[in-house]
C-alpha cells in the first residue's frame, strides 16, 4: 500500500463532508457547532491515519461488508489494545477508506470489511 499523504487525507475529507474525528455522519452527542472543529482535528491527524492504515494492512480483508463485519469503533479499540496507540474513530474510518477496505458508510461507527478471524486476540 502506498504511503498516505496529507493530500490524500485532504481529498478524502473533501469527498466525505460528514467525516469527523468522532466518526461518519452526525453524532447526537455533539453539537453541530463543534463539527468544524472535529473535522479540523481529523484533517490534522495524518500520523494516526497512517498508523491505522498500517495496522489495517496486516488484517485479512473481506471482499464486501457483511452482517458480521466489525464496526469502526470496535476495530479502533482492538488496534489500541494491540498497539498501545490511541486513534480516533474518524481517523480509523479514514484509514480504512484510504487503504481500500470495504466500508459501509451508514452511520457514526460504520462496519468495515475485515475478517474477525484476522484480529489479534487479547
Amino acid at each position: 500500500m502506498p504511503a498516505i499523504t496529507q493530500s490524500d487525507l485532504d481529498q478524502l475529507m473533501s469527498d466525505h463532508p460528514t467525516l469527523t474525528s468522532e466518526g461518519y455522519g452526525r453524532s447526537t452527542l455533539v453539537a453541530a457547532s463543534k463539527e468544524p472543529d472535529l473535522r479540523a482535528d481529523l484533517a490534522s491527524d495524518l500520523t494516526s491515519v497512517q498508523e491505522a492504515a498500517a495496522w489495517i494492512a496486516e488484517l485479512g480483508w473481506a471482499s464486501a461488508v457483511s452482517d458480521d463485519s466489525p464496526s469502526s469503533y470496535h476495530l479502533k479499540h482492538v488496534m489500541e489494545e494491540a498497539t498501545g496507540r490511541y486513534v480516533t474513530n474518524g481517523a480509523f474510518i479514514a484509514a480504512a477508506l484510504l487503504a481500500g477496505v470495504p466500508v459501509k458508510l451508514n452511520g457514526l461507527n460504520p462496519p468495515i470489511g475485515v475478517s474477525r478471524q484476522s484480529l489479534p486476540t487479547a
